[in-house]
């Protein structure tokens, strides 16, 4: 509008960072501060404050995020460029600082409506509060149970606050799960223990019990996944139906070389963004790294009827009938560097969604031994939540009749070459 160039958007902040602090190991811990930090509108020079008050966890020290922060902040100023988080900041600033601007975006955009409120970040927030000016427009629809942003700078008490903010604001309570199954609900609900909001109860027809699995090995229960997925496929269910979710993408790499000898279609879930350690290739955006939503496995024939593999937070917002939840130990849920009692409880909440990502079938799963990234075999715990899915769930087996699997793999297989 003022005839100025648009700005450059620089992508791939995590490749700026590491030729500015040297290694990508310092990158990988400097990044998501620098998302955390622009997510809650912070300079800098007010880096190191915000982060010990707030006691975050990082492998690097304040003063060298904060140094790091202002070398590539100067490194955007160098190039006339912003980052994705600058264009929430910015926009906002444009609102505050032309009301020109501000009078014409008010009369354009009338109404404003916000989808999973309860992870609004303190910048996303400023934006939303710039847009309706001094009106009180707005409609927000939100579950402080599937608050899972933390560390993205997302505030879950925000949602609850809202109706203060928002003068005369009406609070409607969505009290009915139309999804899932009373039984999909029941281990949902133990997961989460107790909370401040009572889930909602589900009104879908009954179904089967969740099942709780220990195997011996990773291999165990990567081939129990596999003999479950063709079993559901012999019955006439859609691939596309199925999921297998797990915390970690190194968790669901395992998994994903499992399915692809076995001859089952599958991907990676395209979804939302997640936190550092969890995805594979570095990409914009605050909180660090993104999944290529467009890397993909799959079996000749290249249709949408697959497995989705899934992280828990990709698999938001998402739902499959039949869901395979893997790797439910401690260590990976919670993750181990959850310490704090605010982490663990987005921790808790994180579980929560990824089993009511089941609309009837879900399985639940851990090992008692599993071979890590580094290759070492490591002696395993079960999650300390899955003792209270345990008790409104059966137990599983904790084995597979090797022939059964052989037999339905080969079978599988066969079907691909004609």
């Amino acid at each position: 509008d003022t005839g100025q160039p648009p700005p450059l958007v620089a992508e791939h902040r995590w490749r700026t960072i590491v030729a500015i602090v040297g290694d990508p190991a310092t990158a990988s811990a400097v990044d998501p501060e620098i998302g955390w930090a622009k997510a809650r509108c912070l300079r800098p020079g007010t880096y190191t404050e915000a982060a010990l008050h707030s006691e975050r966890v990082v492998s690097v020290t304040p003063d060298r995020v904060e140094g790091a922060f202002a070398e590539y902040e100067a490194a955007l100023a160098r190039r006339h460029a912003l980052d994705l988080d600058d264009v929430l900041v910015r926009a906002a600033d444009l609102f505050h600082d032309d009301a020109r601007f501000a009078e014409r975006m008010h009369w354009r955009y009338r109404h404003l409506s916000v989808d999973e409120f309860q992870d609004v970040n303190p910048a996303q927030f400023r934006l939303i509060r710039a847009l309706l000016g001094n009106r009180d427009d707005l409609c927000a629809v939100g579950d402080p149970n599937q608050a899972i942003y933390g560390w993205n700078g997302a505030d879950p008490t925000r949602l609850a606050r809202l109706p203060q903010v928002v003068v005369g604001m009406e609070v409607v309570r969505l009290d009915e799960n139309h999804r899932s199954t009373p039984q999909v609900v029941a281990a949902a609900t133990a997961a989460l223990g107790r909370t401040i909001s009572t889930p909602p109860r589900s009104v879908a027809d009954d179904g089967p019990m969740p099942l709780v699995t220990a195997f011996d090995d990773d291999d165990a229960e990567a081939e129990a996944v596999v003999a479950s997925l063709l079993d559901r496929s012999e019955t006439g269910a859609a691939w596309s139906d199925q999921a297998v979710l797990a915390r970690t993408h190194d968790q669901l790499a395992t998994m994903g070389r499992a399915l692809a000898r076995a001859g089952i279609p599958h991907r990676m879930a395209p979804g939302p963004e997640s936190p550092p350690g969890e995805t594979m290739s570095s990409g914009g955006g605050a909180g660090g790294r993104r999944a290529n939503s467009d890397s993909r496995d799959r079996a000749p024939g290249d249709s949408d009827d697959v497995v989705e593999l899934a992280t828990f937070h990709r698999a938001k917002g998402l739902e499959w009938a039949s869901v395979h939840v893997v790797g439910l130990e401690e260590g990976f849920v919670p993750i181990v560097y959850a310490e704090s009692s605010e982490a663990r409880d987005e921790e808790r909440r994180l579980l929560y969604v990824a089993l009511t990502r089941a609309s009837r079938d879900l399985h639940c799963s851990w090992v008692r031994s599993r071979r890590m990234a580094n290759g070492r075999r490591m002696d395993r715990q079960p999650s300390p939540w899955l003792a209270a899915v345990s008790r409104v769930s059966r137990a599983g087996a904790g084995r597979t009749p090797r022939r059964d699997a052989n037999r339905m793999i080969a079978e599988t297989t066969s079907g691909l070459g004609r």
